[in-house]
């Protein structure tokens, strides 16, 4: 038995009602950069005997901290909402969602580059905002301090000037902090991969993935984290700002900057670090990591910086 097999196994058993399966593949093999897919779970399609496949995640123990306690049922409140696939079981450390068939697939940054696509993927956050909270916390800035002094704790090799990006995210949230908060349950994840596309009408050719960090935050943190990852220029992100809010004032636009920043240098440390901490070969999660700071290192050297922090 290979460990795959012997890690399939394990959680089939745990999760209920799956019944006999037939057989399983590799949905996704796992890449760090660029596309960071499949680095946290194991990602498997099942193939039951007397039921349509089933999508599983099967979670590394060393990503066991970049999983929210609420995941499982942020997965299934995404679906009740109707921008997710169902939930079919769940266990610890497991998730098995319905199989997105191949006419899915998912998206590059180029798709999201798309006006019309952006903004039904905008659409799909703001759905998941309308919904109540969900009861746990996701702070963006916290999850900055606590990989940093991660970093520190092994000896991590960080690049020149990390120390004061994680300083500048530290800025942006009492920044913002002081300016005010409205909690509202958020996917916390703007990377492209975890956004699925097909072709179709408007209005039902997306869904999203990967509720690994969904939990309660700023609405503004899952806009400012998708812009950041899609949009290059600034009449491109204004553009995204208004098709999600109907207008795009300063003082939301200066707040997106700053969250587009802090993710960037958060998912830089999560890089670095896995890349530390982690065992397995061949996962480019340094690449990964010190591009991620290079992004931020560009936009918090941007001459708006300073207006970003004093004009929310």
């Amino acid at each position: 038995m290979t460990g795959l097999e012997e890690r399939v196994g394990a959680a089939v058993a745990r999760l209920p009602g799956l019944g006999e399966i037939a057989g399983f593949e590799l949905a996704a093999a796992p890449v760090a950069s660029p596309t960071h897919r499949a680095t946290v779970s194991d990602c498997v399609r099942l193939d039951p005997r007397d039921a349509s496949p089933v999508f599983l995640k099967i979670r590394h123990a060393d990503c066991a901290a970049d999983v929210s306690p609420v995941a499982a049922e942020a997965a299934a409140r995404a679906a009740e909402a109707g921008v997710a696939p169902n939930v079919v079981a769940t266990a610890e450390g497991a998730l098995a969602t319905e199989f997105l068939a191949p006419l899915w697939r998912y998206a590059r940054v180029g798709d999201l580059q798309d006006v019309e696509l952006l903004s039904e993927t905008l659409a799909a956050k703001r759905r998941l905002h309308a919904a109540s909270p969900i009861g746990w916390r996701f702070d963006p800035f916290e999850r900055v301090r606590a990989l940093a002094a991660e970093a520190a704790a092994l000896g991590a090799p960080l690049p020149d000037g990390a120390a004061e990006m994680a300083a500048a995210c530290d800025l942006a949230g009492a920044a913002i902090a002081a300016a005010g908060v409205d909690l509202a349950f958020c996917h916390n994840d703007g990377v492209a991969s975890n956004v699925m596309l097909r072709d179709g009408p408007a209005g039902d050719r997306v869904r999203l993935v990967d509720f690994d960090l969904a939990g309660d935050n700023d609405p503004w943190f899952d806009v400012g984290a998708l812009i950041n990852e899609a949009c290059r220029f600034e009449a491109e992100r204004r553009a995204a700002i208004e098709a999600y809010a109907g207008a795009c004032v300063e003082r939301i636009y200066n707040r997106c900057r700053l969250y587009g920043a802090v993710d960037d240098v958060m998912w830089g440390l999560w890089g670095i670090v896995r890349a530390v901490g982690s065992k397995r070969p061949g996962i480019e999660f340094y690449k990964y990591g010190t591009w991620r700071l290079s992004h931020a290192r560009a936009t918090l050297g941007e001459r708006g910086f300073e207006e970003w922090l004093r004009r929310l």
